[in-house]
């Protein structure tokens, strides 16, 4: 049985890395798969890249790196990359000593005679055939299922080392190898006996015998040997049960590759039951439409973690990872000067909330030990929050809508006068889209709660915007802000003197107001409706729209107050940077 496992690893000045930047990663008893997230640009295949060199998978040698894998293409700025690798022993009775990948391992580049050298230390030589380590980029699927051998003899595809690695240890076929070898040599012969074929052959070995001086020499025309020959063999599929006319699996689109993939991997791990293997991909979620995109997470990902494999993987889809094993989420980011930032890396526990409260204070119904599930299946959308800049936590989606189209107008009223943004109205449309800003639905205040929590974890800007649920003359926000804290409401006649439903609103008010910063929260007196002046107790969104686009409708700091028109960045819109002039139409596309 062997196993492997990455433990840490810490990269400076390879290529978008600039300074130092260390991630750690969950010990063997986290069952979840590790995903790597971030913008466009942020550096995810730099860091999976730099993971591949930092275990051995690519072979580092005297000239693996060149300047412009080197951060800002500048000869002084030498790679570190440095790795702690988990292991078993692959020869323990050694008389040299444990024979193993575990151990630390440092590959870094410097000047030798004028000329940029690499190195690792200690070496990963002869050290890799031993583990099970799967690399897999889905942007380039159809190699991924290429068994062939490169110009140099080398196997690329994950499918290819695999096949080549069952045949070489499989003692049953190596036992048959000479009976196949006849066999086929036999059936061979006996094909092409006075065939033109064969007279082709000879033909080709007398005029090669002439060349060659008349040197001796023999040709051969047969199948590959023993060792190439079912590298040489290819997938093939029937469609709808047809096995008479099968089709070669490369003949098919990337997305139905796709799916073969991920039943090659399904059976690795399967047919590995001892073994506990590495895997890392690279956008799994490529060519996979929404739906697959999930099962891929909970069928393939998941369950490979759960069998004790290390799974790795960067990804763009906010349906490949799940927001509340925070363990396993690794978040890149840029800085100031455009070089790839650990923006959360934590493996440690996440602090709950709702850990030691009573379901029976909320004025919504609380099932603590299953309360992630519950957000999750709410709201779906939830984990967009990790590919976030910001985000604006609200509680339904007539508040979305509402809040869309208020700071759409606001951008347009921002950028009225300024001559440099051609279509105004693309510009204002796209605008949160730009800034990457979005909304989550929380469906309820205990809800709320959690996920701002989770927003403070993961370290994500947020806005809070909640209905205050109560008329400012029975109880105001700075009295329920007043109190030092819970208890003290709690023994208050304000609060002892409502009823179940109104302690459980009192309750889930101040909990917001404890855990937001006072500039993070805004809450619609009494509600939303009463705000905008929807007076209807029909909350049906096409009327909520046409309201709201009645020409008489104003917006006012009741509704949009300054703190989150700072949020969202609306004062910086009047003032043009000089560095910038946008002459082009904005895309709807988000920047991840």
């Amino acid at each position: 049985m062997s196993h492997v496992r990455i433990q840490s690893i810490s990269i400076e000045n390879y290529r978008s890395f600039g300074d130092i930047q260390e991630f750690s990663f969950p010990n063997s008893d986290y069952r979840k798969p590790i995903s790597i997230i971030g913008y466009n640009n942020a550096g995810k295949s730099n860091l999976l890249n730099a993971i591949l060199y930092g275990i051995g998978e690519k072979f580092i040698s005297d000239k693996s790196f060149e300047i412009v894998d080197q951060h800002n293409l500048q000869i002084d700025n030498h790679i570190h990359i440095n790795t702690s690798i988990d292991g078993s022993d692959y020869a323990p009775n050694n008389r040299f000593g444990r024979q193993s990948i575990a151990g630390n391992y440092h590959i870094f580049t410097s000047i030798e005679n004028d000329e940029l050298r690499s190195k690792c230390e200690p070496s990963f030589f002869g050290k890799g055939k031993h583990y099970n380590i799967f690399y897999i980029n889905f942007h380039n699927i159809k190699e991924e299922i290429s068994t062939q051998k490169t110009s140099w003899g080398n196997l690329k595809s994950f499918l290819a080392k695999h096949i080549q690695k069952l045949v070489d240890a499989d003692n049953t076929m190596k036992a048959k190898k000479d009976v196949f070898e006849n066999e086929v040599k036999d059936a061979t012969d006996k094909v092409l006996d006075n065939s033109q074929l064969k007279q082709f052959i000879e033909t080709i070995q007398k005029n090669y015998h002439q060349n060659l001086r008349n040197n001796s020499c023999a040709v051969d025309f047969g199948l590959p040997s023993y060792e190439d020959i079912f590298l040489k063999m290819m997938f093939k599929v029937g469609l709808n049960g047809n096995s008479e006319n099968l089709i070669p699996i490369d003949h098919f689109g990337d997305g139905f590759i796709s799916m073969f993939v991920m039943a090659v991997i399904q059976a690795i791990a399967e047919t590995n039951i001892d073994d506990r293997c590495l895997f890392l991909f690279e956008e799994p979620e490529s060519f996979l439409h929404e739906n697959h995109q999930e099962y891929f997470y909970k069928m393939v990902l998941c369950t490979l973690a759960e069998k004790g494999h290390q799974v790795i993987y960067t990804t763009h889809s906010d349906r490949m990872i799940d927001a509340f094993d925070t363990k396993g989420i690794i978040r890149l980011d840029t800085d100031e000067n455009n070089q790839t930032i650990k923006a959360y890396n934590n493996i440690g526990n996440f602090v709950d909330p709702l850990l030691g409260l009573n379901p029976a204070d909320f004025d919504e119904p609380i099932n603590v030990a299953r309360f992630n599930e519950y957000i999750k299946t709410v709201e779906p959308n939830l984990n967009r929050m990790l590919f976030s800049k910001k985000v604006i936590l609200v509680e339904g989606p007539n508040d979305v809508l509402v809040y869309k189209e208020v700071i759409r107008r606001k951008v347009l009223e921002a950028i009225a006068t300024r001559d440099n943004i051609i279509d105004k109205s693309k510009f204002a449309d796209t605008y949160l889209n730009f800034e990457n800003i979005s909304f989550v639905c929380h469906h309820g205040k205990a809800t709320a709660l959690y996920i701002v929590e989770l927003c403070k974890h993961f370290q994500i800007d947020y806005f809070l915007i909640n209905d205050w649920d109560f008329d400012l003359a029975d109880i105001s926000i700075a009295q329920i802000r007043g109190f030092a804290d819970l208890n003290a409401l709690q023994t208050d006649p304000i609060y002892t003197g409502g009823d179940t439903t109104k302690k459980g609103m009192l309750t889930t008010n101040r909990k917001l107001i404890e855990s937001t910063e006072k500039e993070r929260i805004h809450f619609n007196v009494k509600k939303l409706e009463t705000v905008i002046g929807y007076n209807s107790v029909d909350k049906s969104g096409l009327k909520i729209w046409n309201h709201i686009n009645n020409p008489g409708f104003i917006i006012t700091d009741n509704l949009f107050p300054e703190n989150l028109a700072l949020f969202v960045g609306i004062n910086n819109l009047t003032h043009v940077n000089p560095l910038q002039n946008i002459q082009v139409e904005l895309n709807d596309d988000l920047p991840f």
